[in-house]
């Protein structure tokens, strides 16, 4: 896990990074004051991960993690602490996969991204549900899927074309008195938020840089 910090190579010297980068961004606000322990918290992909040249998570997937550990300034620490551990992508098929990565950069949304934009912030709101439809029937539900899907795709363009983090990116950019640490002695890794803030806020759009260990196809054992 290790590697995930310092380097995107195999030890073995294939040419085949052993670490896969994905960019994604905060659906909805995550915030220390109104947190919980083992609270999920969900991030949207805005770029693929491909393992040998097959996408293995595309873009528009959901990366779920969960809450380990809070802290506030002032009520027993001297630090607000944030600790999130993530677990897996779920795809738009609903095919889950599991994770095992770091969050190594963050960037806060520029003021010209669309996370101020209300649409933005109503079009997530709107998450794929699952209905039950006879084989060839087209339901209002698939076509708000549909509108929904275009939607995604012209908001991580947008979202690209203002991406302040790159692959070499670490640390947190655009936010005061925040930083990040990682635990990584023991699994799963865990990627801790301090600051000497009495909070710690991430808003929606807030831009993300995962490392993860690369997923493995399946049939194909990592490597």
């Amino acid at each position: 896990m290790v590697l995930m910090i310092t380097s995107h190579q195999c030890a073995s010297g294939s040419n085949q990074p052993a670490v896969s980068t994905i960019f994604a961004i905060v659906v909805k606000r995550i915030d220390t004051k109104s947190a919980k322990l083992d609270e999920e918290l969900t991030l949207r992909t805005i770029s693929d991960v491909a393992v040998n040249g097959i996408v293995v998570i595309p873009s528009g997937s959901r990366v779920v993690g969960h809450i380990v550990e809070l802290a506030t300034k002032g009520k027993g620490s001297d630090q607000s602490i944030l600790a999130i551990v993530i677990d897996k992508a779920i795809l738009e098929s609903g095919k889950e996969i599991s994770l095992q990565g770091i969050i190594a950069a963050v960037a806060a949304p520029p003021d010209s991204s669309l996370s101020s934009d209300p649409t933005y912030a109503m079009m997530h709101s709107n998450e794929p549900k699952m209905v039950g439809t006879g084989p060839g029937t087209a339901s209002p539900a698939s076509k708000v899927d549909s509108t929904a899907a275009l939607g995604s795709a012209r908001i991580n363009g947008e979202m690209r074309k203002d991406l302040l983090l790159n692959a070499e990116s670490q640390g947190a950019i655009g936010f005061s008195g925040l930083s990040l640490s990682w635990r990584l002695t023991a699994p799963p890794a865990v990627t801790v938020f301090s600051s000497n803030r009495k909070e710690i806020k991430l808003d929606a759009g807030t831009q993300v840089l995962l490392r993860i260990a690369r997923p493995e196809l399946e049939g194909n054992p990592r490597e």
